[in-house]
């Protein structure tokens, strides 16, 4: 059993936690999507045939929280006699307090499995999500910056006729540019 414990303490938490806290800090876009790439690679690296990392891992250690939590429960529902000595007495709340660590532990990792893959997939949703915002953006931009050109009336912005002078890295536009000239619907 110690055995056990040993591949998910050395070999199953630390990745998790790890990507986990990486995927969280505050970071450079480029860096997140390279974290992003990685954090890809590594969950979802064929183990055998079209059986992945992630799913071995969450196999793992779910029965390692099972079996934890049943032993554990099993452990507690044993009520201590009275005729124990101090030193069996402290041997038995030993042994319960190791059982309820390692419940704790497989808890933690199953966990942490799972908000790993879920956090993942909210990652590249909201990378995928910004990416479609700036591109609509620019594109409002540069319609912006065409409709001052051919003399119509274009929405009074900071950032109103700059076009390709946004960056990458900017923040969203405006809502008076994005709703696409209310004043020119108005007077017609």
């Amino acid at each position: 059993m110690a055995s056990s414990w040993k591949v998910v303490v050395n070999w199953l938490l630390p990745p998790p936690l790890i990507l986990t806290i990486l995927l969280m800090l505050p970071v450079p876009q480029v860096v997140r999507k390279g974290l992003l790439a990685f954090t890809r690679q590594f969950l979802f690296m064929k183990l055998a045939g079209q059986v992945l990392l992630v799913h071995v891992a969450l196999v793992i250690t779910g029965a390692a929280f099972t079996a934890s939590s049943m032993h554990t429960y099993h452990i507690s529902r044993t009520p201590l006699p009275d005729t124990l000595t101090p030193n069996q007495r402290t041997a038995i709340l030993a042994k319960r307090w190791r059982e309820e660590r390692n419940f704790w532990i497989a808890t933690l990792t199953f966990l942490l499995w799972g908000l790993l893959y879920r956090f993942y997939a909210l990652a590249i949703d909201h990378v995928a999500l910004r990416d479609r915002v700036r591109q609509l953006e620019l594109a409002a931009v540069g319609a912006t910056r065409g409709s001052t050109v051919t003399g119509s009336r274009a929405p009074a912005s900071s950032t109103a006729g700059k076009g390709a002078a946004v960056e990458a890295s900017a923040p969203p536009a405006p809502a008076e540019m994005l709703s696409g000239g209310k004043e020119e619907k108005k007077s017609k």
